[in-house]
């Protein structure tokens, strides 16, 4: 019988409600499975990739090229223990957070309230491209044109999420397309254009020796070091977003997932059971051998996420030091993803302009629809699993309820702020997301998942993925905390004129 939990309880206590008992489902085998890693890499080419790194590129020369590895591959080690986490339970990693503690979960769900306020940025800066193809409506100012797209794209977004009948597929198959048109299309420029060629023995040189100080003695700190900040948590996904790598995993049905059912639509699909507590199994032989094939399964599909995202990085950023850097020109404000299109219009004018516009919507409205989806399941997670009560609604009732608040909320938001700066705002409170769960991802998976799990240590992460993870949060910490932190700090005192 399950316990009766107070309101003291849900807010200072722990999420102590038990796992179920199942048996560890056998690995079906890789390209089964493969997906979530793909998603992640898709949904990572709408900003950073993008955006920030075409950004400082074009101002600052190749000076950041050299930090782009190491960048690149640090929520490799993140993206492993919020997986782990979901293979060995079924829970998404909020559960996890729960379980180490109320007080902090709902911390972490603080920011699931904040940061998705502003997603109507994604439409926004997609909404640029439209704006300026169609020059639709007519006799309005880009800016009003680009704030009329975007409620159209938001329009356009819930009613797919509301009709597709597993919108997790709709999503692995969108994300799927973004990520490799991205890639190959991307390597198609820079090997037909004679200007990307010439650049191409300088921008390697760069890749492959990074700068110290990280930060070029030019550096404009008061307009830029938010900009660096979101470069640094978007290489990738990043903050709150990274976590959806759980929800992902979860919906391939992978590990102690396979019990926990998916997201439907309400008109064109049929319900699937979603319990608010997952599954544990038990140590023996058989388990210690499927549960390896597992962890190979998340470290393959991770690896994909991460390569394929850097990968697009390296062409974006040689586009850019190529062709946007000597010409001065840097994308800014409401021409957030206008200026890019330079990459293909050297090449074939008017028209090449129009297909890279036409590919920067695509990545934006396809960011749009992640982060409204992945807003929604955050939201439902947190209150679905630690609120016995609210399950009475139904996981997918809520979930689609919660997709109307969000929708709603981007609506009205697109209306009162530039993209560029709703999207910066998002980078800085993600990074400071980070380094909180990062050092919660440590304690969860090494100390207290192992001590309260039947399969005990055989679930534990090795001692050089831990060191590897320390020195991530590490590094995220003194970007944060030292380089930022001060600024941060003197901008607030300068506006209550301290």
């Amino acid at each position: 019988m399950r316990k009766k939990r107070s309101l003291r309880n849900i807010l200072l206590g722990r999420l102590d409600e038990p796992w179920g008992k199942k048996p560890l489902p056998q690995f079906l085998g890789l390209l089964i499975l493969l997906g979530p890693g793909i998603v992640w890499a898709g949904f990572a080419q709408g900003s950073g990739e993008l955006i920030w790194w075409p950004y400082v590129v074009a101002k600052y020369g190749l000076h950041f090229v050299g930090w782009l590895f190491i960048i690149a591959s640090l929520q490799y080690w993140i993206n492993l223990e919020i997986g782990r986490y979901t293979l060995a339970t079924g829970e998404t990693i909020f559960e996890g957070f729960h379980r180490l503690h109320h007080l902090f979960g709902w911390i972490m769900f603080l920011f699931v309230l904040i940061v998705p306020i502003w997603i109507g940025g994604y439409a926004s800066g997609g909404a640029t491209a439209l704006a300026y193809l169609t020059k639709f409506p007519p006799g309005w100012s880009h800016v009003d044109r680009t704030r009329f797209w975007a409620e159209i794209i938001i329009i356009l977004v819930l009613i797919i999420i509301i009709l597709g009948p597993i919108i997790y597929k709709i999503i692995e198959g969108i994300e799927a397309v973004a990520a490799l048109a991205s890639f190959f299309g991307l390597l198609l420029v820079a090997l037909l254009s004679p200007v990307v060629r010439s650049a191409t023995p300088s921008y390697f040189s760069a890749l492959f020796h990074p700068n110290w100080p990280l930060i070029p003695p030019d550096f404009d700190y008061e307009k830029d070091m938010e900009i660096l900040i979101t470069l640094i948590a978007y290489t990738g996904l990043g903050g709150i977003w990274n976590l959806l790598y759980s929800f992902w995993i979860r919906e391939k049905n992978a590990g102690m997932a396979k019990y926990i059912g998916r997201i439907t639509s309400p008109i064109t699909g049929k319900p699937e059971p979603i319990p608010g507590i997952g599954y544990a199994f038990e140590y023996s032989t058989e388990n210690k051998r499927e549960w390896s094939k597992w962890m190979q399964w998340l470290c393959i599909d991770n690896a994909i996420g991460i390569i394929l995202n850097t990968l697009t990085i390296i062409l974006t950023t040689l586009l850019s030091f190529a062709i946007l850097y000597p010409r001065g020109l840097v994308p800014e404000k409401f021409e957030l993803v206008i200026v890019q299109a330079e990459w293909l219009g050297h090449l074939w004018g008017d028209l090449g302009r129009a297909l890279l516009l036409l590919l920067a919507l695509f990545f934006l409205i396809d960011s749009y629809l992640i982060c409204l989806d992945g807003a929604s399941r955050m939201l439902v997670s947190n209150l679905y699993s630690n609120i016995p009560k609210i399950r009475k609604v139904g996981y997918r009732t809520m979930y689609y309820i919660a997709v109307t608040i969000f929708t709603c909320i981007a609506m009205t938001q697109v209306l009162l702020q530039p993209p560029d700066i709703l999207i910066i705002l998002t980078g800085v409170i993600n990074l400071f997301a980070m380094t909180l769960y990062g050092l919660a991802l440590i304690v969860l998976n090494w100390y207290w998942l192992p001590k309260n799990h039947p399969a005990g240590a055989m679930i534990k992460p090795s001692k050089l993925t831990l060191a590897f993870l320390i020195i991530v949060v590490a590094i995220y910490w003194y970007i944060f905390y030292v380089l930022y932190a001060p600024i941060a700090l003197r901008k607030i005192a300068s506006l209550f004129k301290l």
